[in-house]
């Protein structure tokens, strides 16, 4: 069975999602190949994975410099179809970013299928993030979450040659490549000011008074007048409200059934300018291959829009959620992913963070006490604490309840964002220079457990 891996280097490092897709195909004894789109500084990465006995080819070139998802899945295709795989392994996201479009997008060049979010691989047998069970199927993009370590290399082992694939070897369509054939590209980084609030610092025991006084407060109003609209937006999935709030006309068309190059179709027919996607794992694979079809500029997990001009503008957390980035689309359509935001079970939620893995179960049942609904962020649901359908933030789901009460959370953009509509935020840390107490009413600086000291 021969598989490649496809591997992203940043800043020196594989992601760690990528070394577990790459020892998930070595302990299936896979004749394995390791793929990495990189300027010629990885070489010394791809060097160290020659010692697994694995084949490095590192693509490189000038000409590729820039590239945004659309160019990057057509150079991979193109380099992946000289390989003739049976199977193409890669990571569920990258280091500094997460947006996922790069697997559905090169399964749409290679006509072939995707299966995401493996979290338990066996023999060839897998479990899905959704829960889903299957067997690998030939010719087959397979995404992997982060299940395993990357062995290490014998001390007797030798580094073997990287394979350096360019453009002359490659031959490929000039147009399609690096910045030119790019229709997205970021105009500017900066750290976003979006959900912030002036927090009042309380005390521990102040916090049954701050819940209390949160759940009896107004409601929070959506509303924001200072949007700048677009004319019309279609969209797809139970996102009415978010299109609604930018643009004049917001129309919904229907997925159900319809194969990528049907959609396609439907919208060049509609002459559709801007198009939103709900951020579901089925949707964000059916706007990566219907971009694919189109040509449209994609962004995914996008948490705001505006016109500038004859150019639209969308804005989405970038390097792993530590900034915002406003990314411009030149091209004729335009794609984003977005995320809905959905009613909590309560109208209270307790969310624990990092800081507070420790002491899940305790505050499981002070959020009986107070019928509030447990949640967590990311890194809580990626060292297997607690299940990804708990998990709030730009790749979990957006929650607005009356009061949202955080334990051991740091807050990054990637959970921030998702919380922007709360009432009333609460929230418990240790350090005193959390970024999360600049995204809440009120912070209680504290260890976790003095929180249910006996005293």
């Amino acid at each position: 069975m021969k598989v490649t891996v496809l591997i992203k280097i940043s800043g020196g490092e594989i992601s760690p999602f990528d070394e577990s897709a790459l020892e998930c195909a070595l302990e299936w004894g896979a004749d394995v190949t390791a793929l990495s789109m990189a300027p010629r500084s990885a070489l010394p990465v791809l060097e160290n994975l020659t010692r697994l006995g694995v084949r490095s080819i590192l693509i490189s070139d000038p000409l590729y410099a820039g590239s945004d998802t659309q160019a990057t899945s057509y150079l991979l295709s193109e380099a992946i179809k000289r390989l003739s795989p049976d199977l193409i392994f890669a990571g569920r996201q990258s280091i500094d970013g997460d947006t996922g479009q790069v697997p559905p997008m090169l399964a749409e060049h290679l006509g072939i299928s995707v299966i995401s979010g493996v979290m338990d691989f066996c023999d060839g047998n897998i479990r899905t993030r959704s829960g889903e069970s299957a067997l690998l199927a030939d010719c087959a993009i397979v995404t992997f979450e982060r299940i395993r370590s990357l062995r290490f290399p014998s001390i007797f082992s030798k580094k073997g040659t990287v394979e350096i694939w360019d453009n002359s070897l490659l031959s490929l369509d000039k147009s399609r490549c690096g910045t030119v054939g790019s229709p997205t590209r970021v105009i500017r980084s900066y750290e976003s000011s979006v959900g912030r609030r002036s927090c009042s610092f309380e005390t521990l025991e102040s916090l049954d008074c701050l819940i209390k006084k949160g759940l009896s407060s107004p409601k929070k109003s959506s509303n924001d007048a200072t949007v700048k609209k677009t004319e019309k937006i279609y969209y797809f999935g139970n996102i009415g409200d978010i299109a609604e709030k930018y643009s004049e006309k917001a129309i919904r068309l229907d997925s159900g059934g319809k194969a990528p190059y049907e959609i396609a179709r439907e919208l060049t027919d509609l002459g559709a300018e801007v198009v939103l996607f709900e951020a579901s794992e089925w949707h964000r694979q059916l706007a990566s291959r219907v971009a694919v079809i189109t040509g449209a500029g994609i962004c995914a997990d996008c948490i705001s829009f505006r016109r500038d001009g004859d150019t639209f503008i969308m804005t989405r957390p970038a390097l792993g959620g530590n900034v915002t980035a406003d990314i411009a689309s030149r091209s004729p359509m335009s794609f984003a992913t977005v995320r809905s935001s959905k009613a909590s079970e309560s109208d209270i939620i307790f969310a624990v963070g990092r800081g507070a893995v420790g002491h899940v179960e305790r505050i499981r049942a002070l959020a009986d006490v107070y019928g509030a609904t447990l949640a967590c962020s990311r890194v809580v649901c990626d060292a297997g604490v607690m299940p990804y359908s708990y998990q709030v933030g730009l790749t979990g789901k957006t929650v607005s309840p009356r009061v949202y009460v955080t334990f051991g959370i740091s807050g990054a953009v990637q959970h921030t964002s998702g919380i922007s509509g709360a009432g009333t935020v609460i929230s418990v840390n240790s350090d005193k220079n959390a970024r999360i107490f600049d995204y809440s009413d009120y912070g209680i600086i504290e260890d976790i457990k003095n929180l249910f000291s006996d005293n």
